[in-house]
């Protein structure tokens, strides 16, 4: 469960949630099972924080920091993540159907088992040693405009559907 304190700070918005947590710097933001639906927070520094099964539907986290944040099952439909940096976040399980997810940074995430449908927009997407593993609903059409790498592991089903010249590029 969310810290009591915290969940009224960040339902203050980006400014507020940033001042505290600029007055907090060790302080681990712990928002698990947190309902911030609508909440405006593009920009917020939510780097490390416990976002665990939080509800997070159109949620704007347009350039926010997700960095090591843990978001395993949360519900991010159709949330903005455009430029948010979610590099070495946990995504396992995490539903982001119909998300803008556009030149966002997921080097090296988790998104095993994570959902998709093909109105999640990708546009420079970089999915550089992020583990798609079981990740369901995304199309080899989604990923052509995505960055990967040799490291980036995508789901069985679309090795069927990338073509050979697009994977050896990487």
């Amino acid at each position: 469960m969310a810290n009591e304190e915290q969940l009224k700070i960040i339902k203050q918005g980006t400014e507020a949630w940033n001042a505290w947590r600029e007055q907090n710097p060790d302080t681990v933001p712990d928002l698990a099972q947190a309902d911030l639906r609508g909440v405006r927070l593009s920009q917020a520094d939510l780097k490390n924080a416990n976002l665990q099964s939080a509800k997070m539907q159109t949620t704007n986290l347009s350039q926010a920091n997700l960095e090591n944040a843990d978001l395993q099952k949360a519900k991010l439909l159709d949330t903005n993540l455009q430029s948010a940096n979610l590099q070495n976040a946990k995504l396992t399980g995490a539903s982001l159907i119909e998300s803008n997810l556009q030149e966002t940074n997921f080097e090296n995430a988790d998104l095993r088992k994570a959902q998709f449908n093909e109105d999640a927009m990708f546009h420079k997407t970089n999915l550089k040693g992020a583990n798609l593993d079981q990740a369901t609903g995304l199309s080899a059409s989604q990923i052509k405009v995505c960055y990967i790498d040799a490291n980036t592991k995508l789901p069985d089903y679309l090795g069927e559907e990338m073509d050979d010249e697009f994977l050896l590029q990487f």
